[in-house]
């Protein structure tokens, strides 16, 4: 997997975000996402943890990290209009640095893909989400280890088993 520094998302109509579009910027480091329950003080639940970090997802790969089905991704007051958008900067083994904004939506359904802003966005959803792949030098299952790392959806390494481990150090070295 490349580095990757991840500047900005902005996600609308997306899971529980509605159309106020929800914006977060990301600073050098790591990222721990907690929130605030407005209507309940007294609990973390039900506000938009895990919707981040599927939309980061979903921007890259076009899934969720719960793996829902695409009916259930784009909000369900509004119906239309998902948009899920990530800025990044991604630094090759050459000390490179390439700027990358990726504009995934559903209903209707487009992916777009620029770098150093110029489209770079391929002739279907498919090729331009394997073009992003490649460029990450990236699976779903590493970058969900290594990256997202949700409580609920990552087998920690030593858990696994033998074939999965072994799969996983392959995806890691892209053996």
């Amino acid at each position: 997997m490349q580095l990757v520094d991840f500047d900005k998302i902005i996600v609308q109509n997306f899971l529980s975000v509605g159309t106020e579009p929800v914006s977060v910027d990301f600073k050098t480091g790591l990222h721990v996402i907690t929130g605030i329950n407005k209507d309940k003080q007294d609990r973390r639940n039900g506000v938009g943890k895990s919707t981040i970090a599927d939309a980061i997802h979903f921007a890259i790969f076009g899934s969720t990290v719960r793996e829902l089905k695409k009916e259930n991704i784009v909000n369900n007051i509004n119906m239309k209009g998902c948009h899920v958008e990530v800025d990044m900067n991604i630094v090759d083994e050459n000390n490179k640095s390439q700027s990358v904004k990726i504009i995934r939506m559903l209903e209707p359904s487009r992916c777009n893909l620029y770098i150093d802003g110029e489209d770079k966005t391929r002739d279907s959803i498919a090729n331009t989400s394997d073009y992003i792949c490649n460029l990450l030098n990236t699976t779903q299952e590493v970058f969900q280890n290594c990256v997202i790392m949700t409580i609920n959806n990552t087998i920690p390494f030593m858990a696994k088993k033998k074939v999965e481990k072994r799969k996983f150090i392959e995806g890691i070295f892209n053996l």
